[in-house]
């Protein structure tokens, strides 16, 4: 099958009244998964060296590669990843490629993506002409400067099918033949980047201003393997004093690779992750000493088996560096070391340790679950189920009652300038 990409630059777009907050890289409504989260790194590494990414280019590729400097990194977006991760899906559902949406696009999209529709034509598109791609990224209440597509759903083939396009041209600024790269290493302030499964990548540009938080960005890739690398950037007035990922409490140092140590990308190579799927974070502290985490709360999920749909996010971060928790027997509460041995669902409380049954007066609150996609090690909800208790009234139904919420918790437990 043909790989394609394709770009747009958009020029003189009103800016829109919301300005999404910017995430400090915890997952919101499952945005952005594994693999935006890929491509975002990935920018910010090229943004702030372009000179070290683009020298593996292929000499007749990059002719104007001497014309990027080092740059400010992108920070995410909210609004512009549901536009672009919206696209994705869209183009998917409705077997297509290209940067307007193949139809008219409904008002009300950005109140009904991704819960009740997924961009499929029977409940996103309306009566009426295509929508532009800047017209359906303002549906998402943001503005755009620029768009990039490109057919592979991996995040290291789409990346540098845009970074090393072709072109004849030499002299600097965009053109129609290196608009990804430009947009790459130029469009701003904020990146929205989507990639459902097995659907197109998308990079939407523009958005709210600048962040602030001195990690922007980091990942990791490939997702699971013999050798993983683990990407983070770094931006402050000043040289980070400790740059480390603790991977289940194991950390490990990371190295300034592209850039400066004031705005620079660091990296480390994992292996022997084994056959499991481990939660990790990055962990750096500035040059006062204070700790500056990446995601800001919690941590993601690399190794086997681990999701990429946006579910690979746990709200529980990793235990500390070189510290053993003490879960032994234990459902839920602190682990000693920084972070929790599970977390009960709606319908218990954490009682000693132990997950016990809320007092419900015969009904549950019909709770969800990831449906076990991402085992989490420490969190029993991650394979949970919930019961539904009916509505009857007397000693008998309080009986069947408890020994059904029983059932369950032992179940649980096993359980554009021009487009180009």
């Amino acid at each position: 099958m043909r790989t394609l990409f394709t770009t747009c630059l958009g020029l003189g777009l009103v800016a829109m009244t919301s300005s999404s907050a910017l995430a400090v890289g915890e997952s919101v409504g499952g945005f952005p998964n594994w693999r935006e989260r890929t491509l975002h790194e990935f920018m910010n590494r090229s943004r702030v060296d372009p000179a070290a990414d683009l020298a593996a280019c292929p000499a007749a590729n990059c002719l104007e590669k001497a014309c990027y400097k080092p740059i400010a990194p992108l920070y995410f977006d909210l609004n512009l990843g549901r536009a672009a991760r919206f696209h994705s899906d869209e183009m998917k559902q409705q077997g297509y490629f290209a940067h307007d949406s193949k139809c008219q696009v409904v008002s009300n999209i950005s109140s009904i993506y991704p819960t009740s529709c997924k961009g499929a034509a029977s409940c996103a598109c309306t009566a009426g002409t295509a929508t532009a791609w800047n017209a359906r990224v303002a549906l998402f209440g943001t503005n755009t400067s620029g768009e990039i597509i490109a057919s592979p759903s991996d995040p290291k083939s789409a990346y540098y099918l845009w970074l090393y396009e072709p072109t004849s041209v030499s002299t600097c600024g965009y053109n129609s033949q290196n608009g990804h790269r430009y947009n790459i290493l130029q469009a701003g302030p904020s990146v929205g980047t989507g990639v459902t499964d097995a659907g197109a990548s998308v990079g939407d540009f523009g958005g709210a201003a600048a962040g602030s938080y001195k990690i922007p960005s980091g990942s990791h890739y490939p997702q699971s393997g013999a050798s993983i690398d683990m990407w983070a950037n770094w931006k402050d007035a000043a040289a980070p004093s400790q740059a480390v990922v603790n991977v289940e409490g194991t950390c490990t140092a990371m190295t300034m690779k592209f850039g400066t140590a004031q705005s620079g990308a660091y990296s480390t190579t994992l292996a022997g992750l084994g056959t499991t799927c481990k939660r990790y974070r990055f962990e750096f502290k500035d040059s006062a000493g204070t700790a500056v985490m990446f995601p800001q709360t919690g941590a993601y999920y690399v190794g086997t088996g681990c999701a990429t749909d946006g579910s690979d996010f746990s709200t529980s971060p990793p235990p500390s560096c070189g510290c053993t928790p003490s879960c032994g027997g234990k459902q839920c509460g602190d682990d000693g070391c920084g972070s929790v041995c599970g977390t009960c669902d709606a319908t218990a409380t954490c009682t000693a340790n132990q997950c016990v049954p809320n007092s419900t007066g015969g009904t549950t609150d019909g709770g969800t679950t990831d449906g076990g996609t991402n085992p989490d090690p420490i969190d029993v909800t991650a394979t949970g189920c919930s019961c539904n208790v009916g509505q009857s009234t007397g000693p008998a139904a309080a009986q069947l009652a408890t020994a059904a919420m029983l059932l369950g918790l032992a179940l649980l437990r096993r359980a554009r300038k021009n487009p180009v």
